[in-house]
């Protein structure tokens, strides 16, 4: 018997994913969760064997999630289901630890298939993504995860200030901390995000909130 919890804030989406399933794994329990939070209270509770996961629920946190929710059921797979552009968000949720990621345009048959391949313990790249990952490999590049991510929680708080307009004093003050720790973060910051001025920098911080922005 598997267990699946399905989150997601549209209650017609949720019904579509549960037939779908039922076509898959007649032998299943579906819960519904519909915010950040009411998945956290399931997993709490409730073992559960695959979580197709909306990045666009209330209280989202993005991509976070996955850890979020990895927190509480290490051994939990999780399929993202979402509306937002593939090409960009696919990398970070795999980086992040998804085990697939299927857009909500896709027909039920690939819907089905991504189901079946995650439970059997595989990894579900759309068709899409897999050409355009070849593609990259073939031109020598790679397909980049969100470079937000391998920001510390300190960093994160720095750039967030440095955007405002804040100078490096300000930021220390404010922080409590050297200046240097400052100038040495705002370095580690410039590097991980691939800039060399603040300017790039807030350009590349509008980029990827642009990027993983709902397209619904």
């Amino acid at each position: 018997m598997y267990h699946i919890l399905i989150i997601d804030d549209h209650p017609m989406v949720s019904v579509g994913i549960q037939a779908i399933i039922k076509t898959v794994v007649e032998n299943s329990t579906i819960t519904f969760a519909y915010s950040f939070q009411e998945g956290l209270e399931v997993l709490a509770k409730t073992p559960v064997d695959l979580m197709v996961l909306d990045l666009a629920i209330p209280g989202s946190r993005g991509a976070e999630m996955i850890g979020a929710y990895r927190e509480v059921q290490p051994d939990l797979k999780i399929l993202v289901f979402s509306g937002r552009d593939e090409l960009t968000n696919a990398p970070i949720c795999l980086h992040r630890g998804a085990n697939g990621f299927l857009h909500k345009n896709s027909f039920d048959s690939e819907t089905a298939n991504a189901i079946r391949m995650i439970l059997e313990n595989k990894k579900y790249v759309s068709p899409k993504l897999k050409e355009a990952m070849f593609s990259t490999l073939m031109e020598g590049k790679s397909m980049q995860p969100d470079p937000m991510a391998a920001l510390t929680t300190r960093e994160r708080e720095v750039l967030g200030l440095l955007l405002t307009g804040k100078w490096l004093k300000s930021i220390a003050d404010e922080l409590n901390v050297k200046i240097s720790t400052v100038g040495t973060q705002k370095n580690r910051i410039f590097k991980k995000m691939g800039v060399d001025n603040i300017v790039d920098l807030a350009k590349k911080f509008w980029y990827l909130e642009q990027s993983t922005a709902d397209h619904l």
